[in-house]
């Protein structure tokens, strides 16, 4: 569940980050999975420069260089699910939008004296 920062007053808002309702904030959702992806990706770097590190330590063919690329490729593939999911839900929120009756501006009552 995706919900409100620590220590703000307003009540916790969760959302539920499978759904596709148009009552969801979309848009967050979306924000929070390329987020996501974001982190994946940096740690699959940061694993592969730690995989360099063992192969010139432990040879390049060490259990520790491949169960490190493994793991970076694993954190790739997450990066790659979590930039999916917030392409579909990007795209929900704009069929949403796009599918709302449209807003009419309400007339301001003139008031004479």
């Amino acid at each position: 569940m995706l919900g409100a920062c620590a220590g703000c007053s307003s009540p916790d808002r969760g959302y539920d980050l499978s759904s596709f309702s148009a009552s969801n904030d979309q848009r967050l959702i979306a924000s929070y999975y390329q987020e996501e992806a974001f982190r994946y990706r940096r740690q699959a770097e940061e694993l592969d420069a730690r995989a360099e590190m063992y192969a010139r330590t432990f040879g390049p063919e060490s259990d520790w260089v491949s169960g490190t690329r493994l793991l970076a490729q694993s954190y790739r593939l997450a990066a790659d699910d979590r930039e999916r999911l917030a392409a579909e839900h990007l795209d929900a929120g704009r069929n949403a939008s796009a599918t709302a009756p449209p807003v009419r501006p309400q007339a301001s009552a003139e008031r004479t004296p």
